[in-house]
């Protein structure tokens, strides 16, 4: 079973997520903050985070830098998953080591699972 940490502070959108991932298999945690994700990430080593931008206490920017930059956590797989879906934000976000770059409001969440299963090369008629 694959492990994904989703780092969120949309309460809504965490219960959707969580509900979406859990119910394709996947063991789910979350983290509404920066900070809390940076522990979580360095302490738990996810197969895959699903990283928000715009996070109270630290962005994900910085939880992009600050995990990459730490030899326990830097080989952890990060998709930035977020509604800034400007340019120089994906360009930003890949060169701080994201693998990905989902933009929220342009999937339904099965496509963002969908898209989860690709990256992960999670052939869904095995689960």
């Amino acid at each position: 079973m694959n492990n994904i940490l989703i780092v969120e502070d949309d309460k809504m959108l965490v219960e959707i997520y969580h509900k979406k991932f859990s119910s394709d298999g996947y063991q789910v945690d979350t983290a509404g903050s920066g900070v809390e994700a940076i522990k979580k990430i360095i302490k738990n080593k996810p197969d895959l985070v699903l990283l928000d931008l715009v996070m109270p206490e630290e962005d994900g920017f910085e939880v992009l830098r600050r995990v990459k930059n730490n030899a326990k956590s830097k080989d952890v797989r990060i998709i930035v998953f977020s509604n800034l879906s400007q340019e120089e934000d994906k360009e930003k976000a890949t060169a701080l080591g994201a693998e990905g770059f989902i933009t929220k409001s342009d999937f339904t969440p099965q496509e963002i699972v969908e898209k989860v299963h690709e990256i992960l090369k999670i052939d869904k008629s095995e689960n």
